[in-house]
């Protein structure tokens, strides 16, 4: 292996601890609240819909209607991911055969 290559992973190693270790530094001298609480709740959420958004509407009306019942699953079973990510596969697919 190159030394630049050593270099390189070695810099990128210090970069990622860095990251880490300044996030875990700056929250134990934050005070939270409750709308950086609420911030925070949500943050999950609109990650998720950042990662899946572009493929559902990349898909087309098959793909949007097939979110919707997605989400329609997911409201009413609050807490459970797995039926609700199926019952949208489901959809989706079923529509592709048709």
């Amino acid at each position: 292996m190159s030394e630049a290559a050593l270099a390189t992973i070695a810099g990128m190693a210090v970069v990622t601890y860095a990251t880490r270790a300044s996030g875990l530094w700056l929250g134990k001298r934050l005070r939270i609240t409750p709308r950086i609480d609420a911030f925070l709740a949500a943050l999950p959420g609109a990650i998720l819909v950042s990662l899946v958004a572009p493929a559902v509407f990349r898909a087309g009306v098959r793909g949007v209607i097939a979110a919707v019942a997605t989400a329609l699953v997911a409201v009413r079973l609050k807490g459970n991911i797995i039926v609700p990510m199926a019952a949208g596969l489901v959809v989706l697919l079923a529509l592709r055969l048709i």
